[in-house]
Order: C-alpha cells, then structure tokens, then sequence
C-alpha cells in the first residue's frame, strides 16, 4: 500500500507540474499574441498630418526581399534606416544589397541593430561595429529595443538595461557618437525613460501621434505600401521641417570630417 501510495503522490506532483508548466505557457504565448496584435493589426497607422510633418522615410530588412530603390526614392522617400545586425552574431543578408541600393538613388542611410535580451550588450555592439562603416552612413548608429522578438528572454529589467547600457558605451567609445534609441511605447516605459533620457528617440507608436516632442524620429505605420517593395513596409517621419532636417544632416557629417 505504501507504495502504490508514493506512485501515486508522485504521478500527481508530476501531473500539477505539467500543468503548471503549461499555464505558464499559456500566458506568455496570450501575451505575445496580444503584443503582436496590439503592433500589427489593432491599427492600419496613423493618418499622418502632412502639413505638419514634411520629411518621410522607412527601415527595412531581409523581410522586404529585394527592393527597387530607384522606385523608392521617387516616392518622395528622403531617408531609409536599414536593418544590419541582431545578437551576437546575426547579420542581416541583405543589408550590404539595401545599402548599395539606397546610396545609389540618393536616399540618406542609417543602420540599425536589433538587440537581444539575453546577449552580452558589448558583444552584441561588436557585432555591429565589424559589419557596419559608421562614417559611410548619415544618421547615427541605432539600437533597436523592444520585447517584441524577446519574450521568451527572462532576464530582469535591471540586468536588461546594464546590456543596454553596455552596447551604447562600447558604440559612443568606438565612434565618439552617441547612438539613437529606437523602442515603443512598452519599451520606452520599461526600458528607457529615466535611465537613457540623453539619447535621441526613434518612437514607434502606430495609433496616435507621440505624445510629447522628446523623439527625432517616428515610425507611424508598419503596413506602409511603397513603390518598389513587394511587401508591406515600416512608414516613418522625422521632428521637423525640411530646413531642419537638412541641418541635422549636416551636422552629423561635420562630425565625421
């Protein structure tokens, strides 16, 4: 009887263990799929005030296959931000492509890095100074943050943000520029403010317009249609006038003369 009695406590514990386990599942896939929504699908973009907002760009990546950069450019497309690294050791296939082509049709080019939670934030940064010429691009570098791509990272916010803040040392030593943040809303919130307020922002939020003025750049819309990409595409704009941007652009030049 005694252990017919321990086989059978023990098939129990086994069984709320699974249970557990798939609970805990459960929630974080509900949460990812609501996140996923919530970015994709609850809203088309904002409709944008073009009298408001005069310089217009995207970002793209291997996602967006082979792009007509010379149809892109005559969308009245001045600035294209290109995905180059991810992690440790990931590079972007056809990043080295997107540059050749944007740079060709006169787009302005900046790179970015999409950073993994669960990576050394300075090797993460080396991945992306051996892949990417800083002084042949117009904007500074830029680190992508956001929990969408890392939800099944469990590392602690703290220990996120000392990555974080490890990648952005390493690239300002390495370049003498400090890096753009790109994150959303989520990301923002948990991630950044009150410990990266010095750094420029690339705020994503597609259901309305930012509401502060503490960003550069902001991307509107991830279902953009842009002649001369087969997919949908990320819509973005920057935080002034043509004159402005202009003088934005030539001010990150000066420091690479």
């Amino acid at each position: 009887m005694r252990k017919k009695t321990k086989k059978r406590v023990r098939r129990w514990i086994i069984a709320i263990v699974l249970v557990i386990i798939l609970v805990f599942s459960a929630n974080i896939i509900y949460k990812y799929a609501i996140d996923y929504y919530r970015n994709y699908y609850a809203c088309e973009g904002v409709k944008i005030n073009r009298k408001k907002y005069k310089v217009y760009g995207i970002d793209v990546s291997s996602y967006q296959k082979e792009i007509n950069w010379e149809k892109v450019a005559n969308n009245n497309i001045q600035f294209c931000f290109l995905k180059a690294t991810e992690g440790r050791d990931f590079v972007d296939k056809r990043y080295k492509e997107n540059y050749l082509g944007a740079r060709e049709n006169g787009l302005f080019i900046g790179a970015y890095h999409f950073f993994r939670f669960a990576s050394s934030g300075k090797e993460q940064a080396k991945n992306f100074i051996n892949n990417v010429a800083i002084d042949q691009l117009d904007f500074p570098p830029v680190l992508d943050v956001e929990r969408h791509g890392n939800y099944f990272t469990f590392s602690k916010v703290t220990e996120i943000r000392k990555e974080i803040s490890a990648f952005l040392k390493e690239v300002e030593d390495k370049y003498a520029i400090s890096p753009i943040i790109y994150t959303n809303i989520e990301g923002y919130e948990k991630y950044i403010k009150g410990y990266f307020d010095n750094y420029q922002i690339w705020i994503c939020r597609i259901c309305n317009e930012p509401q502060t003025d503490h960003w550069t750049f902001w991307q509107y819309s991830h279902k953009g249609k842009v002649n001369g990409i087969e997919t949908d595409v990320d819509l973005n704009t920057f935080n002034g006038n043509q004159e402005a941007f202009d003088n934005y652009i030539n001010k990150y030049k000066e420091l690479h003369i």
